[in-house]
């Protein structure tokens, strides 16, 4: 088995489909970072193409820009800001602090879960480095699409620490399922409230989507019992280097469910939602708004939900409107809810602004790392040897 110098240099066995495991490293490379691949003296040229050109990927961002502009914009049009103005003025300084405070535990939470999920998936990182990994993506995610642009430049850092490409993938994977499965677990839970004073259609689509989640877990897990020789699709895609990378995280994702940490990772989503449904009540209620903690259970997980879809810049607009209408349900008044929606989206982006000088930092590390000689670059935790991109392997 040949060998090849792997992003830092470190030395890394190169396997019959080695081109397999490179599309994870291109996925990484997404079009909000400029600077050069690993291995590379600079990025692309003025007239060449690149990651860091916008080219054909325009439209999708110019796309979620408009979204949320029509959303908000829908909205604020709507919205009686005297009325807001007066709330706002009149609110509790104190439990307005206290939900700030708390939505800052999200993240220590989120980082936590990043760090479990790469525990899991075979790659270390200590408190401090998942800690400003978060801050860079939650900083720069402020003008990504829905939190999938913020997890992707997470990998994409993580990557360039000289943690092995596979894993990280698979952790990314994992974390958005972590993060999926809580705010369904939080959502069940609330169901009961939430069936008591929405029609429905509207509790029937949280139940379904849960049990349709469920299944679709399930699935999986069996699925990856099933040895990739025998699976029921042409041999050409099943021995394919796509076939065999799929199945092969497939089958990790399956292992990984017997992982301590992957369950640890779940605790740690929980904790992120919970600290984020405290902060909604406490915010309604420094404004005048009587939340109650059944009323954000069945309400929240929604917003969480929307916002984290890939259709809007940072959340905005689609956590705005799924809010207005989670309040709606409970009676309560839509400038109001409107209101809170936006202290929580406030919150974040004032969270997420020390993150800027995290992202700045990691840039310098990560290029100053590209820098250094490959003798000098040690492996970390068993080096990229010890994970192969290629999960059949």
């Amino acid at each position: 088995m040949s060998r090849y110098n792997g992003p830092f240099g470190a030395a890394v066995p190169r396997h019959p489909d080695f081109h397999a495991g490179m599309m994870a490293q291109a996925l990484l490379d997404t079009p909000f970072v400029q600077s050069a691949k690993p291995g590379s003296d600079s990025g692309p040229g003025p007239d060449k193409a690149g990651p860091g050109k916008p080219s054909g990927r325009r439209w999708p961002l110019l796309v979620k820009l408009a979204v949320t502009v029509v959303v908000l914009g829908a909205l604020a049009a709507g919205a009686d800001w005297a009325g807001i103005a007066a709330r706002l003025s009149a609110a509790d300084p104190w439990l307005f602090a206290a939900g700030f405070a708390v939505k800052a535990l999200t993240l220590p939470f989120a980082s936590q879960r990043w760090r479990a999920v790469g525990r899991a998936a075979g790659f270390s990182l200590t408190r401090w480095t998942a800690f400003r990994l978060q801050m860079a993506s939650g900083f720069v995610g402020q003008i990504l699409p829905g939190s999938v642009g913020a997890d992707l430049l997470r990998g994409w850092f993580t990557w360039r620490l000289g943690h092995p490409a596979g894993p990280v993938m698979l952790a990314l994977l994992v974390d958005r399922l972590m993060a999926l499965l809580g705010v369904v677990l939080i959502g069940l839970v609330g169901l009961p409230h939430l069936a008591a004073v929405a029609p429905p259609a509207v509790a029937g689509t949280v139940l379904g989507g849960a049990l349709v989640l469920a299944v679709a877990m399930g699935l999986l897990l069996l699925a990856g019992r099933i040895p990739r020789d025998r699976l029921p699709i042409p041999k050409r895609l099943r021995d394919g280097a796509l076939g065999r990378t799929v199945w092969g995280a497939v089958a990790q994702l399956r292992a990984m469910a017997g992982n301590p940490a992957a369950w640890a990772a779940l605790g740690h989503s929980i904790g992120v939602h919970l600290a984020t449904i405290t902060a909604t009540i406490l915010f309604a209620r420094s404004v005048g708004l009587p939340l109650g903690w059944l009323d954000g259970l069945a309400i929240v997980p929604a917003a969480i939900v929307a916002a984290a879809l890939p259709v809007s810049l940072g959340g905005w607009g689609v956590r705005e409107g799924a809010m207005v209408a989670g309040f709606a349900l409970l009676g309560f008044d839509a400038d109001a809810a409107f209101l809170v929606s936006l202290l929580i989206g406030l919150s974040i982006a004032v969270l997420s602004l020390p993150g800027g000088l995290f992202w700045l930092l990691l840039r310098n590390e990560t290029a100053a790392r590209t820098a250094v000689p490959t003798s000098a670059v040690p492996t970390s935790h068993g080096g990229p040897d010890a994970f192969p991109t290629d999960f059949s392997r």
